[in-house]
């Protein structure tokens, strides 16, 4: 499948294998994993750094291998879930260090280039969200930039 602003093919890559049983080599009950999921939360992790957490760590591959549920999920069940998914925080981040470089660099043309893409995928991805319901249909990304 081809790049989204681009016109380069993907790479390709090695995919996880999953498997519907528990792996024998975790020690872990599943409220302790979910206890370890919730208190990384609270530490302020985001739930992509709570999967390397646990993976790297506590050597647990996956949370749907475990629990059957996935990180966001298990966030979503003890009442911290996020307010804007983190992919979308994560572009908004992009966009917003653009815009100070832009500031300081006016004539950074391929730069503002770079910055109209981004928003463009922001604007793509907000309106993915608000359809599915996992932002308020009257969210407004003027409020965050």
């Amino acid at each position: 499948m081809a790049r989204m602003h681009t016109r380069k093919r993907g790479k390709s890559k090695s995919r996880k294998i999953y498997s519907s049983e528990k792996p024998n080599w975790i020690q872990f009950s599943n409220d302790e994993v979910i206890k370890m999921i919730v208190d990384m939360k609270k530490a302020g992790s985001t739930s992509s750094a709570i999967g390397i957490k646990l993976r790297d760590q506590y050597g647990i591959p996956s949370t749907r291998a475990v629990l059957g549920k996935k990180v966001n999920q298990v966030l979503a069940e003890a009442g911290i879930k996020d307010q804007v998914p983190e992919d979308l925080l994560n572009l908004i981040r992009r966009y917003q260090s653009a815009s100070r470089h832009i500031e300081l660099n006016p004539k950074d043309y391929s730069n503002k280039r770079g910055q109209m893409l981004i928003m463009s995928k922001i604007l793509r991805l907000v309106k993915y969200y608000k359809r599915e319901g996992k932002l308020a249909p009257e969210w407004n990304l003027a409020k965050v930039l």
